[in-house]
């Protein structure tokens, strides 16, 4: 553990604060320095979450991939769900911890909530994935979702901002888990996903997203334009209405996450052999 307060000296030991996230809950850890160059693009969203930054801790947990493959997709989303819960649970733990040892920071949402006063724009302040990516913790797979070697795309990443420099930062790693085997792009149903094309962020956030903003704000705009229930019907059916009033009540419903369901990479992740 670590024994010195980070104020009577300059840096702290990577190799102590990861002992103490792993202590705290988390599956892999990753540091990035504030001054990286490969974080140009989102430094000024980091400082303005969190001023003091000086490296970003990157944390990851590991999610049950049988859950994640269940073709009732509510059963993945709350997989999703807890996986954040615990996110949040652990990295309060880990700050908490820090604060001890004289180390200030700020905890980042895994996911939501977000900054809509930016939509819609970019309304997240720190990217998990690059940081995920610049720490060594994954590289980023053809599905676009980090791909850990040991757990595979199965994991949820979030991030914390401290105000210290640690000893040694991580480093992208030198080869991708991904082995461009297409499964990902043959089971995304809107097409998102192309070899040698980018990335298609509005067409994979029109279909998993649908109880989101996006079909949030659609909904919105048939009721509005409806002269009764029926011709808001002809728009909305019942279930989609339904699934919306769930997402609202509870917690978003994914839609889609198959790119996630099918990818094979990494050593815990390989589904297992059916019994017969």
């Amino acid at each position: 553990s670590v024994q010195q307060n980070p104020s009577d000296r300059q840096k702290l030991p990577a190799q102590d604060i990861r002992a103490l996230c792993l202590e705290s809950g988390a599956d892999d850890v990753g540091f990035v320095e504030i001054s990286r160059p490969a974080l140009d693009f989102e430094r000024d969203d980091i400082l303005a979450a969190y001023r003091h930054t000086q490296t970003i801790i990157c944390i990851a947990v590991h999610l049950n991939p049988e859950n994640m493959r269940s073709l009732a997709r509510h059963i993945s989303s709350d997989e999703f769900h807890h996986a954040t819960d615990s996110l949040n649970s652990i990295t309060r733990t880990i700050l908490r911890r820090l604060k001890d040892l004289g180390v200030r920071g700020v905890v980042m949402p895994a996911d939501f909530p977000m900054d809509m006063s930016r939509f819609p724009g970019k309304t997240w302040n720190v990217s998990h994935k690059i940081m995920a990516v610049e720490s060594g913790i994954g590289n980023m797979g053809l599905n676009r979702l980090v791909i850990h070697p040991v757990f595979g795309n199965f994991i949820r990443l979030t991030s914390l901002l401290i105000d210290t420099c640690l000893d040694s930062y991580g480093t992208p790693l030198p080869d991708s888990s991904c082995d461009n085997c297409g499964l990902c792009l043959s089971a995304c149903p809107v097409g998102a996903i192309q070899r040698h094309e980018p990335f298609d962020f509005m067409s994979c956030m029109t279909h998993a997203y649908r109880d989101n903003i996006a079909g949030f704000m659609d909904m919105l705009d048939s009721l509005l334009r409806s002269t009764d229930m029926d011709a808001f019907r002809q728009r909305f059916s019942d279930c989609e209405t339904a699934s919306m009033w769930q997402s609202l009540m509870s917690k978003m419903n994914y839609r889609c996450g198959y790119c996630m369901a099918v990818c094979p990479a990494g050593q815990a992740a390989r589904p297992m052999a059916a019994k017969g």
